[in-house]
């Protein structure tokens, strides 16, 4: 079991879905969606707790999966 987000959770209409085995690596692929999708240059201290508070434990495996037939994006 990894942990996973969806970027719907932090009060946007964006469907991104992303599972990481760490919070680490959650991190860093929810920061990389940020930067590149949604133009984000600096990341708040508000932003950062709001990713905190909306991880959750999840299968990465069976989110990967789904993410190659588009059903996560």
């Amino acid at each position: 079991m990894g942990r996973m987000i969806s970027w719907n959770d932090l009060g946007s209409e964006c469907t991104f879905a992303v599972c990481a085995e760490t919070e680490t690596g959650l991190f860093e692929k929810v920061l990389e969606h940020g930067r590149t999708v949604h133009g984000m240059k600096e990341f708040s201290l508000d932003f950062y707790n709001k990713v905190r508070a909306s991880i959750r434990d999840g299968y990465c495996d069976l989110e990967d999966e789904l993410c190659q037939y588009g059903e996560c994006c």
